[in-house]
């Protein structure tokens, strides 16, 4: 086993390209792509990479935030990604289309970006969540997504 230095990620290339023509297959929902847009869609795997932080915010009649959705970009080396990481409505405020209006200047930002993958998080009894991302166009994906979180015993 070693880690790869910075300067050799390109020789990873290869088996990457073989890991998206093997995975594509599986959504069918997903562009399927040739062998060389993969390739040229991969074009460099970088040691490291920048993201980007948008929020997008409504105000009321005086000037008070409402609400908000918070959207990080970043392209780990297979194109732009997207994430919505919170939308959040006051409470006061809720049932009036705030959330449906950021939701939309997401979608809208992620679209005028080429973003190559969106995504939210949320629970499944988040009813209201559920709806309100399903209505901006994201559906539910058939990856098991696992998550680490650092415990005391690790």
């Amino acid at each position: 086993m070693e880690r790869l230095a910075d300067g050799e990620y390109d020789v990873i290339k290869p088996l990457l390209v073989e890991l998206h023509m093997g995975e594509q297959v599986h959504y069918s929902d997903h562009p399927q792509l040739r062998r060389d847009e993969i390739e040229d869609h991969l074009a460099t795997v970088q040691a490291s990479f920048r993201g980007e932080n948008v929020v997008f915010a409504v105000r009321d009649e005086v000037g008070e935030v409402i609400g908000f959705c918070w959207i990080v970009l970043y392209d780990p080396g297979t194109g732009l990604e997207g994430e919505v990481a919170e939308v959040y409505v006051s409470p006061e405020h809720r049932g009036r289309g705030v959330s449906k209006m950021l939701m939309e200047q997401a979608v809208r930002l992620f679209r005028e970006r080429r973003v190559t993958l969106g995504y939210v998080w949320t629970r499944p009894d988040n009813e209201a969540a559920v709806r309100l991302y399903r209505s901006a166009g994201f559906e539910p994906n058939r990856q098991l997504v696992l998550t680490w979180y650092p415990t005391e015993s690790q």
